[in-house]
């Protein structure tokens, strides 16, 4: 391989490996590069410190500690279940709290056993020891300054404990009163309605001004605290803030545990709808009915204490190097809404009504609830393709339903669809070979002038009509197609827990067996599809066509490190997707040896001249001449620059 060769290698292997990186930051967000504790807000840090009945931390132009507020009597605590037939939420009176949320549909189950089945999937519980969802953080009363102005006292409730009853109808409500030194008294009502066979709840949080005075205050209120991960990597998990652009329009920003991992992230944006924590196949979303409340938006990291403990799904032990333990413990997320300031006479009462709505990201599902939801599942950079790439699987799936078999056929169905440009693209680099000879003498002839070259090169082609780019153009048009596809089965939640033949789940790796050490690459598992997909791949480059220059048998050597970079790439990946790949791979093949058959008898002659002696050519044979088109557009261009320019008019002598 002399120095040329060797130099396109490395920039080859150079972009294969950019490409990579870049699409691993897109899709898979690195890990943040240290361990990071969750940056609470102050709120709750007080509240979780100080003891029921102490009195308020002071905040902005307050001197000193705030004075004593006469306690309350304590409830003692208490918890209670509400079960709708589709989510089963576990409360507890301490800050009126969701302390867990379990979905119960069959096909959601935890993708691990516990004593021998897989227990229900809990999509939410207080990760962070004591950081439960669904929680009124704190209350900021704003009392006037005597030297003018207005003071700010922030009461965190969070860790309060609220008196619990059961309502007609399995409604729970939750209720306390909240008092500042300055005589400001909220009493605050929290009422929970499970809606029969739905994937959210609704809450009817009421304030009300239980003082002789008017009150100012405004209050912040936790969502979903962390989502259950689908496995140690991060992939999608984060928050997510819905703003209504207009009517039925909605955009979301996205914000990931990398982000959060650098510092809180806060959106102030007059237009928020809602806000969500996410993860690869499942939402939380705190849905208020009206957010003409929210003031702002603030995500911040958490941690997962089990995680972090060694605790549950991941021991001690199950990590390759236990180091990183306390980093993947602080990739979880929690969003706050914070409120405007509220004006409440006395007697008067504030209605704040929102549903939490726990769902897997179906689109169907998602989009009934018409805020903007389904823009929660993250196709790609194209996701209308990948929309249809989904839709066809299901439809694949209606009358073959297997998954792995319905993914094999879908395979076959897109390929068939493509084949008249992958047959082009074959025909076109045959006859690019076959002109070889003759652009090998052309170069020995023209020798050093570029010029007489490249027209030299666009007579031949036009001469045989042979398009240089015949055999790059169609590839170049099947590039969206195939990234429209791994955004859909990338977000396919149909293939989560899908099984095929040894495969226990299409949307992780179709591990065999593991080790009990760590390698590189392979960590401890053994994977065999993507080890299959590069021996299909090594047999296929032997079957392809043999190079008939020095330099595409150097393209060849080179593209033979293929199937060791894809087996890498793709050893951890969703097996859906090696399983996709594979099934290309051969169904390419059987393309290429259909072609070659045609090929093999193509007879490279001037454009217009019968194969045989006196018959007429084909009927829409364009004769010889100038190619329409690019072609022609580009053969004139060179034509033009090959002619002398006008030569300049000499002045005549004077006498």
């Amino acid at each position: 391989m002399d120095k040329k060769t060797f130099a396109q290698f490395l920039i080859f292997c150079s972009a294969v490996l950019g490409a990579w990186w870049v699409a691993s930051y897109i899709w898979f967000r690195p890990e943040p590069a240290a361990p990071r504790p969750p940056e609470a807000a102050p709120a709750v840090i007080a509240a979780a410190e100080a003891p029921e009945g102490r009195s308020p931390r002071a905040l902005q132009g307050t001197e000193g500690p705030a004075a004593a507020v006469p306690d309350e009597p304590v409830p003692e605590p208490a918890t209670a279940l509400l079960d709708n037939g589709m989510i089963r939420t576990e409360w507890t009176n301490r800050g009126g709290a969701l302390a867990r949320l379990d979905l119960l549909d069959e096909r959601y189950r935890a993708p691990y056993e516990v004593g021998g089945e897989r227990p229900v999937l809990t999509l939410l519980r207080d990760f962070q020891d004591g950081l439960c969802s669904d929680v009124l953080e704190s209350l900021t009363f704003y009392v006037a300054d005597p030297q003018g102005g207005e003071r700010v006292l922030e009461f965190p409730v969070g860790d309060r404990l609220y008196e619990l009853a059961r309502e007609p109808g399995g409604r729970l409500a939750f209720s306390t009163v909240v008092r500042d030194p300055h005589g400001h008294a909220v009493e605050v009502r929290k009422t929970v309605t499970a809606e029969p066979g739905a994937h959210h709840y609704t809450v009817d949080l009421e304030f009300r001004n239980a003082a002789e005075a008017p009150c100012k205050f405004a209050f912040a209120l936790r969502g979903p605290a962390g989502i259950e991960r689908e496995s140690l990597a991060t992939g999608n998990l984060g928050t997510r803030v819905g703003l209504s652009e207009r009517r039925d329009s909605y955009s979301v920003k996205k914000t990931s545990t990398g982000d959060l991992s650098k510092g809180q992230r806060v959106n102030e944006s007059a237009d928020i709808a809602w806000a969500a924590v996410v993860n690869h196949y499942f939402v939380a979303v705190l849905n208020p009915e009206d957010a003409a409340w929210v003031n702002r938006v603030v995500s911040r990291s958490i941690i997962d204490s089990d995680l972090l403990a060694g605790r549950g799904r991941w021991p001690v032990g199950s990590i390759r190097r236990e180091a990183d333990r306390a980093r993947l413990a602080a990739q979880n997320a929690a969003i706050v809404l914070h409120s405007t300031a509220q004006k409440l006479e006395p007697g008067q009462t504030l209605l704040i009504r929102y549903a939490l709505v726990a769902a897997p990201k179906e689109p169907a599902l998602l989009e009934s609830y018409d805020r903007g939801f389904g823009k929660l599942i993250e196709y790609g950079i194209l996701p209308g393709v990948s929309k249809l790439v989904v839709a066809l699987l299901k439809a694949v799936y209606r009358v073959l339903p297997n998954y792995g078999v319905a993914l094999i056929l879908m395979t076959i169905i897109v390929r068939a669809l493509l084949h008249p440009l992958t047959r082009k693209s074959q025909i076109g680099m045959a006859k690019m070979q076959k002109l070889q000879p003759m652009l090998e003498e052309l170069q020995k002839k023209c020798g050093d002038d570029k010029q007489r070259l490249t027209q030299e090169q666009m007579e031949l082609w036009r001469k045989y009509g042979v398009s240089p780019m015949g055999g790059c153009l169609p590839l170049l048009l099947q590039m969206p197609v195939l990234f429209a596809l791994f955004g859909a089965l990338r977000a396919a939640i149909e293939l989560r827990h899908a099984g095929f033949l040894w495969v226990e789940d299409l949307s992780r790796s179709d591990t065999l067996f593991t080790f009990k050490f760590f390698l590189p690459i392979v960590q401890n598992e053994f994977n065999l599809l993507p080890l299959l997909m590069a021996v299909v791949m090594v047999v296929t480059q032997k079957s392809a066509m043999q190079a008939s220059t020095e330099q595409a048998r150097q393209q060849q050597k080179m593209m033979k490190f293929m199937p060791v970079i894809f087996a890498v790439f793709l050893y951890s990946m969703p097996s859906g997707l090696c399983l996709y790949i594979l099934t290309s791979t051969l169904v390419g093949t059987f393309e290429r040896w259909l072609v070659q058959r045609h090929t093999d008898t193509i007879e490279l002659r001037p454009v217009g001249e019968s194969p045989r002696k006196g018959k007429p050519t084909r009927p829409g044979t364009r004769p010889a001449g100038r190619p329409s088109g690019w072609m022609g557009r580009l053969q004139k261009m060179v034509e033009e620059q090959g002619k002398p320019g006008p030569q300049p008019r000499r002045r005549p002598k004077k006498k």
